[in-house]
């Protein structure tokens, strides 16, 4: 027998997390601590075709913030290298 989580024709809500993840809830239940009702609501099939358009990185927020981060702050670092082997000339 199905139900709840299980139930393909159940109703279900889209919720979103601050590190952008998504997750489906059931429609009537409280949307737990952390977590934010996009406002979409069908049944299984809706929302998960709705969360398979919006949520291309699965890597959470912070993480994808973080690797920007990093990558600008090497190609910085690289950038910098170059111009100090380039500014030091072999007879100098």
């Amino acid at each position: 027998m199905a139900g709840g989580f299980d139930d393909e024709n159940g109703k279900f809500r889209v919720l979103v997390n601050e590190e952008e993840q998504y997750s489906l809830w059931l429609d009537g239940m409280e949307v737990p601590r952390g977590w934010t009702d996009t406002g979409v609501a069908g049944d299984k099939k809706t929302c998960l075709d709705y969360v398979g358009k919006v949520w291309t990185d699965m890597r959470p927020k912070s993480l994808r913030i973080w690797m920007e981060e990093h990558a600008k702050k090497t190609a910085a670092e690289a950038q910098s290298n170059e111009a100090a082997t380039a500014g030091s000339s072999p007879g100098a």
